[in-house]
């Protein structure tokens, strides 16, 4: 059965409304994203009150947000508060307010729960197991700290992106002097906090700030695949991007790709916080977790019906759901990494290959996923693979990892691997290019050796023949169509492994 819920998430620079659909397959999309910007934190009196004005332009957003909820269906709705509202003195009376003029009874996050469910959205959508956290929003600043996927420390510093410019921008840009000002500011409040050491573990990102600081790398460095979910950069990186954004103009932020335009009169005092605590902390790389605390709401209410608290396997997860997405065969592709298994293990026990310990979790993977993109067109099968895996942000894996994934799983030719791999050299040497061929090319025989999809291959023997290697098919019934297409595609596996493979037929009789 469908369900619908819709996130509204009231933060002190915007409040962002996002349906969340679960279908019955139990899988869970967005479905619908939008935001006003309504900066609720410039609207608080020096009575530290947020004042009507501030009350009538959230309760003008919450309407319109009730209406397109209705549009769309949705029967559930979780209205959240954080820093804007939670700190004002008036909190109460304005909670009390939204209830009497939209019937939404919006619940107040306390700065333990704004935390948590950060780390959450962390905990069920990444690879990270041990890191830090950092949200900074428009009057706040949520730090964890966790390790083997459990909360140790959190804390939340009692100001943000808007607050920050406030204090300490005067102008359009951070001047030198308000940047020494505010890192003065920073460096103290992290000592005041005491468990705030160095651990050698990331610093990960989540919220507003945080993703336009990793559009903005990845269009300065032309980073050329899509996404930015897990997405990492080196310590190094990260400061000398801080340093490019704080130096640039105005004219020149505006015409920054990646940069939000309702971001640029507060971004300098926001990176700049982050890139202090990730100094302060020695972190070796910062990585972008897009879900935060809207999806970790979510994740809280699509996990307590099977009465769990995490995914127990986040990249399990994301293939489960991939694979539902796109109609793959369950059956088909189990028998794919069976075939696949023995192809890989008798080339080991041949001595024609020296295994690595990565290659056999590569090649299940690429089995399950073999050519996925047929789901869209049969003729450019490998090409929409490619484009599939790259797009998808799979949980759980980080890019290389993604891209090594899309390699295999789409392979066509070693040529067209080369050509592939042509722009990301640092992640792929020699080695590991002999691998991905050896590992496709696998890929792509299995899949010709079940070419009709009645898995009339049962069983694969590999041995050592004068002339090379032999593999033995053993069979129900004739395979006929699969041999003409091994015969055709075993090129690129002898290719890999630089031996001559001849393809035998066993068949099985019955009597």
């Amino acid at each position: 059965m469908e369900k619908k819920l819709a996130v509204i998430d009231i933060g002190s620079n915007s409040i962002r409304n996002v349906i969340f659909e679960v279908n019955r397959h139990g899988q869970y999309f967005e479905r619908l994203n939008v935001k006003e910007v309504a900066r609720l934190s410039s609207h608080i009196t020096d009575a530290n009150e947020l004042s009507e004005m501030g009350i009538q332009s959230l309760i003008e957003t919450l309407d319109h947000f009730i209406s397109l909820n209705k549009h769309h269906g949705v029967k559930e709705m979780l209205p959240v508060a954080t820093a804007a509202i939670r700190n004002a003195s008036n909190s109460e009376a304005i909670l009390n307010e939204v209830l009497d003029a939209t019937g939404m009874e919006i619940r107040l996050l306390s700065d333990y729960e704004e935390a948590y469910y950060g780390y959450s959205a962390i905990v069920n959508s990444t690879y990270i197991e041990d890191g830090y956290s950092v949200d900074i929003g428009g009057g706040s600043m949520e730090v964890t700290y966790f390790k083997d996927r459990e909360l140790v420390f959190y804390h939340s510093f009692p100001f943000g992106a808007v607050t920050l410019t406030n204090d300490f921008m005067s102008g359009d840009t951070l001047s030198k002097d308000e940047r020494k000002q505010l890192t003065a500011f920073l460096k103290k409040a992290f000592k005041d906090i005491d468990w705030l050491v160095p651990h050698g573990v990331p610093l990960v990102g989540v919220g507003g700030t945080a993703r336009n600081l990793v559009r903005v790398e990845q269009s300065l460095s032309h980073f050329p695949l899509e996404g930015i979910h897990q997405y990492t950069l080196g310590a190094d990186r990260l400061h000398e991007v801080v340093d490019e954004l704080i130096d640039m103009s105005t004219k020149q932020l505006g015409r920054l790709d990646g940069l939000s335009k309702d971001r640029m009169d507060i971004i300098a005092p926001a990176v700049t916080a982050i890139d202090e605590l990730a100094r302060y902390l020695k972190v070796p790389e910062f990585t972008m977790s897009n879900n935060g605390l809207r999806e970790g709401l979510f994740y809280e209410y699509y996990l307590k019906e099977n009465n769990e608290v995490r995914f127990a396997d986040v990249k399990e997860e994301s293939f489960r759901h991939f694979e539902k997405q796109y109609d793959v065969d369950p059956v088909r592709h189990r028998h794919l990494v069976h075939l696949a298994r023995q192809i890989y293990m008798g080339l080991i026990e041949a001595k024609t290959v020296k295994p690595k310990p990565f290659e056999p979790g590569l090649l299940e993977a690429a089995c399950r996923l073999a050519y996925v993109g047929e789901y869209i067109d049969h003729n450019n099968k490998s090409d929409h693979t490619f484009h599939l895996i790259t797009t998808n942000d799979f949980k759980g894996m980080n890019n290389e990892d993604r891209l090594a994934l899309a390699l295999v799983t789409s392979y066509k030719s070693r040529r067209l691997l080369e050509q592939h791999i042509e722009g990301f050299p640092e992640w792929f040497d020699s080695k590991m290019l002999k691998s991905l061929e050896l590992i496709g090319s696998i890929v792509k025989l299995v899949d010709a050796l079940d070419l009709t999809e009645r898995q009339v291959v049962e069983n694969i023997d590999v041995e050592t023949t004068d002339d090379g290697l032999a593999f033995t098919l053993h069979t129900a019934t004739s395979p006929r169509f699969e041999l003409q297409r091994g015969i055709r595609h075993k090129k690129h596996l002898e290719r890999a492994i630089e031996t001559t493979i001849e393809l035998r037929v066993e068949e099985r009789i019955t009597l």
